[in-house]
């Protein structure tokens, strides 16, 4: 989490304990701020409409009432009488939001007179897997702060070759062969279509992306912002579905009608348009690189964040530049460095070094070094000299066999520094040890903030700190977190520190960090919301490794580790625990 994030979240329990509110819940920081939202669906094209979220409340449809997992009990009072709604709320991306409300009936139409009866209605578990439920799809237009939403890397990337037709009579489009195509240069944010060979005058096509997630049947929902809407009536945001052929690469894309994802859109190749995508030959590697016996170390194959390793290909997508980098493996350097051949979606061609470090089953950090040549062996591309000291980018698995256990058991509490009006706390689940629960309240009355949900996925020491890699679980979009922490007074006395996405060194979690104590009494606490999860299904947890649990495992080894093993694995994730909330942000909001 970057710099100014903190800073929102700094600014959101601010807010909060400076207004008067009457709501008993609070929406993370990660919903708030300007939607549009599809409103009508005429010969006029597409309507929206703004909506905002607040830190407790959605002006249409009532004010924060209750939290259940990630359904929303949302109250209206008028005098005597009460409207309360229902409301399924899943965070899909930055830019997109999920709602979902019981029954076929418009949202803003429905209500109830009293809280029993619309916790009856929640959407079911069953009406979302079946998408039965009623759906609205909110777009981010602006965060909390007023600031312009970033931008999303698109899931497609590299040059296709396409064919193009539409499904509706009355909308008869196509475009015969594959002599249109399909590229993400320069911004892999972006896909650029050429409709060439049509049945319609040739053109060009801008398609934003917004966000993605998982669907049915092997499939992933997509969002767009269209550029045609600017010169025709088409929508604005759109919706549609792909799937990729993983033996050949082909790719079936298919958009809806309009800004929901249930108009016209069945599956990833029957839409109200569809594209047919077939991968550009990409055979141009240099011949020594392509016939090279170089690989890449076992440990390493497979799918990270926003990393693809296999065999001898290390595919890099650069969620700053926005630009997707093939890297080959040329030769073995030292244990841990690999002369490589990069190329980009644009075809820029170049040999540099990479440096890859492993800190435990589910964690690694790469460097790619910052001198690039167009002969492998003209300098020394692997010295150390090309490399910037302390800068890493970390990743974690996500196809993974093993889960880490959290290194806290028990519970621990805090006050926000620079906030002394919010205590937090900080526990652990000895039915899951992968998972950590952290809670922002009130310091005099007890008013729940906010609660967050995390799992661990591993931790090393280094220079004397702990470093904990963790993945949140209480909002969709499932963001990678990382900590730095210290332990003092034999356990019992810890200093986090939030360390950004890519767990920033040189931090000091004493001169700045947030300090808890762990507490005598603990009982064996289970998740945040327990027995009225009504359609809230938790993630899936993998079996972990069960590792026996002291206070803060030390002492405790983790599963081994086979190669790069770190010195210190045994010490405890002290990192994994601040993830859990805003509280360590906050502790943070004054850098």
């Amino acid at each position: 989490m970057h710099h100014t994030e903190l800073a929102l979240v700094g600014f959101f329990f601010l807010q909060v304990l400076r207004t008067p509110v009457y709501a008993t819940c609070y929406f993370p920081p990660e919903f708030q701020g300007e939607y549009k939202m599809q409103s009508s669906n005429t010969g006029e094209g597409i309507q929206y409409s703004v909506l905002n979220i607040t830190a407790n409340s959605i002006p249409i449809w009532g004010n924060c009432h209750r939290r259940i997992g990630n359904n929303f009990m949302l109250m209206i009072n008028y005098g005597s009488n009460s409207c309360v709604r229902c409301l399924h709320l899943k965070l899909r991306s930055k830019n997109v939001l999920q709602v979902h409300a019981a029954g076929d009936e418009q949202i803003s139409k429905k209500c109830y007179t009293n809280e029993e009866s619309a916790a009856i209605n929640c959407p079911s578990e069953a009406s979302l897997e079946t998408r039965s439920a009623t759906e609205i799809i909110l777009f981010k237009t602006k965060d909390l702060e007023g600031n312009e939403i970033p931008k999303e890397f698109c899931p497609i990337y590299g040059k296709y070759n396409l064919r193009y037709f539409t499904t509706d009579k009355f909308y008869r489009r196509e475009c015969t062969g594959f002599e249109s195509d399909l590229h993400s240069c320069p911004s892999g944010s972006t896909l650029n279509i050429h409709f060439r060979q049509c049945l319609f005058a040739s053109y060009d096509l801008k398609l934003d992306c917004l966000g993605e997630w998982e669907g049915p049947n092997g499939e992933t929902f997509l969002t767009f912002l269209d550029n045609r809407h600017l010169k025709n009536r088409l929508p604005q945001y759109r919706c549609a579905m792909y799937k990729r052929n993983e033996t050949t690469g082909n790719i079936y894309l298919a958009l809806g009608k309009d800004s929901t994802c249930n108009t016209d859109l069945h599956n990833s190749s029957y839409g109200h348009e569809v594209f047919e995508l077939v991968p550009k030959n990409d055979n141009n590697w240099p011949r020594a690189v392509e016939l090279g016996e170089c690989r890449f170390p076992d440990w390493l194959s497979g799918e990270w964040e926003h990393v693809t390793v296999d065999d001898n290909t290390f595919t890099y997508r650069n969620q700053t530049s926005f630009k997707t980098y093939s890297i080959k493996c040329v030769r073995e350097e030292s244990q841990d460095k690999y002369l490589v051949f990069t190329k980009t979606q644009c075809d820029k061609k170049q040999f540099t070094c990479l440096k890859v470090k492993k800190r435990s089953n589910n964690i690694m950090e790469f460097q790619v070094g910052i001198t690039f040549s167009n002969k492998k062996d003209e300098i020394d591309l692997c010295s150390d000299e090309n490399f910037v000291e302390n800068s890493w980018i970390t990743q974690g698995r996500l196809n993974r066999k093993l889960e880490a256990s959290c290194p806290i058991s028990g519970e621990y509490t805090g006050v926000i520094p620079d906030i002394t009006e919010l205590c937090a706390k900080l526990w652990s689940d000895c039915r899951a040890p992968e998972l950590m629960y952290y809670q922002v309240s009130d310091c005099t009355t007890n008013e729940v903030y906010e609660e967050r949900e995390y799992r661990c996925l591993g931790h090393w020491t280094e220079s004397g700190l702990l470093y904990t890699y963790t993945q949140r679980k209480d909002v969709a979009s499932e963001a990678f977190e990382c900590f730095v922490g210290s332990i003092i007074s034999d356990k019992k006395d810890i200093y986090i520190k939030e360390a950004g996405d890519h767990c920033q060194r040189q931090l000091d979690p004493l001169q700045n960090g947030m300090n808890l104590i762990k507490q005598g009494l603990y009982a064996c606490i289970g998740q945040i919301s327990t027995q009225d999860d009504i359609t809230t299904k938790k993630l899936p947890t993998m079996s972990p490794t069960r590792i026996p649990t002291k206070s803060w495992n030390i002492g405790v080894q983790n599963p081994p580790i086979t190669t790069n093993s770190i010195s210190g694995s045994s010490l405890p994730s002290i990192l994994t625990t601040t993830v859990i909330l805003g509280i360590s942000m906050i502790v943070i909001v004054h850098f």
